[in-house]
């Protein structure tokens, strides 16, 4: 895969799915302890079930995101940007001159790329791609020299 060519992290995803797993086997084990050692108070079992919610939220929202951008694609020719996400029915050329910002931050433990676009009504987001950073390094480079 060339520098030009982006693609949904995977190895992240599957990283943080296994993290969560983890941590909610955790959170059931520690309550099942405290259970068998007559410790069942609601002081010590409610922290354990928010916390068992809380990662159980996040794992389903993980594996939105992941189904959502499943075979996401960003490509970067010298003067545009080819945006194809086939689970959103998006496929999208943007030209470097309509690029009026771009954001690289975390979001639910995943890197995000905004993209806002000249229109201000619109703007682009790009979860897990590969080397967030870069990408958003290259383009805004590519976006700069182009204006």
């Amino acid at each position: 895969m060339s520098k030009t060519e982006f693609r949904l992290d995977k190895a992240l995803i599957e990283k943080k799915t296994t993290l969560f797993t983890n941590l909610q086997m955790g959170f059931v084990g520690a309550a099942l302890m405290l259970m068998m050692m007559d410790l069942s108070k609601i002081y010590l079992l409610a922290p354990l079930g928010a916390g068992l919610i809380l990662v159980s939220w996040y794992k389903s929202h993980l594996s939105k995101v992941y189904e959502e951008n499943k075979h996401l694609s960003v490509t970067m020719s010298p003067k545009s940007l080819l945006v194809k996400i086939p689970q959103k029915e998006l496929e999208q050329r943007i030209t470097f001159r309509q690029i009026k910002e771009i954001n690289q931050h975390q979001e639910n433990f995943l890197p995000v790329v905004t993209i806002y676009l000249q229109d201000d009504s619109e703007k682009l987001e790009l979860y897990a791609v590969e080397n967030a950073a870069d990408f958003a390094e290259l383009l805004t480079e590519h976006s700069q020299e182009i204006s």
